[in-house]
């Protein structure tokens, strides 16, 4: 599998043929991780949707930044994954939350955003946020995707419930007294809410009730934040 390169400043109108260089620590990681020589194939995405096959025509270190040179092989622009599941779920302590941003990835959730509900614990600022994004970053190269998960900012309960309903997204609550997931419209954009260590609050339950929110039992035992989530997302992903 050919290596995958970063490039947010991709840009839409490249075809084959440009050239294009890469500069700095993906250079780096290309050349010395990697192991890449002068002739091999990479491929390039800006996160967006946009893939670009190339070859390396050189690697050097002018004034000591290693560098590739790329020739464009072709350029395509790959559609999102749909149903688009955006996932709200509490951070989880430490390590378990870059854990839970890697897994999400890698099954295909479109967005997360730490929910902050009345039982949350952690609520990450913006050095663990910036964190998360190089963490969505490095597992889009692992796993192949064309669009970068998305990190969001902390949202309250309320808040995300209506912005799910306003959005006609499909609203689904991860609770261990659920049932199986709803049959979904394919395409239509799904919502997952998970809620934290020790559940949602009464008054939660009945306020994601209000907003049309179906429940789903996400198997026989209680489940961390981290695994709920990447299993819920999984679960409405493979539904459609």
């Amino acid at each position: 599998m050919d290596h995958t390169i970063y490039q947010p400043d991709l840009p839409p109108g490249l075809a084959a043929g440009a050239a294009w260089s890469v500069l700095g620590p993906e250079a780096q990681h290309a050349a010395r991780v990697k192991r890449t020589e002068a002739g091999d194939s990479v491929v390039l995405t800006n996160g967006r949707g946009l893939i670009a096959r190339a070859r390396i025509e050189s690697i050097d270190r002018p004034r000591g930044e290693w560098r590739l040179v790329l020739r464009i092989d072709g350029v395509e622009a790959a559609p999102a994954v749909r149903p688009r599941v955006t996932v709200f779920a509490p951070a989880p302590k430490g390590e378990r939350l870059d854990q839970m941003i890697d897994g999400l990835s890698q099954v295909g959730a479109a967005a997360w955003r730490p929910l902050i509900t009345e039982r949350t614990v952690v609520e990450p600022r913006a050095g663990k946020l910036e964190r998360l994004q190089r963490i969505a970053e490095e597992s889009l190269k692992q796993c192949g995707r064309a669009w970068l998960l998305e990190i969001g900012s902390p949202i309250g309960f309320a808040a995300a419930l209506r912005g799910a309903h306003e959005r006609g997204d499909a609203l689904v609550v991860a609770d261990a007294a659920g049932g199986a997931p709803p049959p979904l419209a394919a395409g239509a954009p799904v919502t997952l809410v998970v809620g934290p260590e020790g559940g949602l609050t009464d008054r939660e339950s009945t306020l994601a009730r209000e907003h049309g929110a179906a429940a789903i039992r996400l198997g026989p035992h209680i489940l961390r934040i981290e695994t709920a989530a990447v299993v819920g997302a999984a679960a409405l992903l493979a539904r459609t």
